[in-house]
């Protein structure tokens, strides 16, 4: 998931413990591709590059909750931070 577009800003969220910052973007391929969206991760205080946890296809919103600190449900699916992602691609 390294070589996603970078998309236009969608939204935005932090974990309740401010520890994690999530934010969505929307990806347009063009006239005969669906849009989608891409999320990213950043870890607050590390020294860490942005990394992408979530690539869904299809779509053109984004809705963030926290279930937990560690916990991210991006568009009803929940991901463990910070290893987790979902990929459309590969269903998980």
């Amino acid at each position: 998931m390294s070589n996603l577009p970078t998309g236009e800003y969608l939204s935005s969220s932090t974990s309740p413990n401010g520890r994690y910052v999530i934010r969505t973007y929307l990806c347009n391929g063009g006239a005969t591709v669906y849009y989608e969206v891409r999320g990213e991760l950043i870890i607050n205080n590390k020294n860490k590059k942005v990394k992408n946890i979530y690539w869904e296809y299809k779509i053109n919103v984004s809705e963030i909750t926290f279930d937990n600190d560690d916990t991210v449900i991006i568009n009803g699916y929940n991901i463990n931070l910070p290893n987790g992602k979902y990929d459309w691609r590969v269903g998980k």
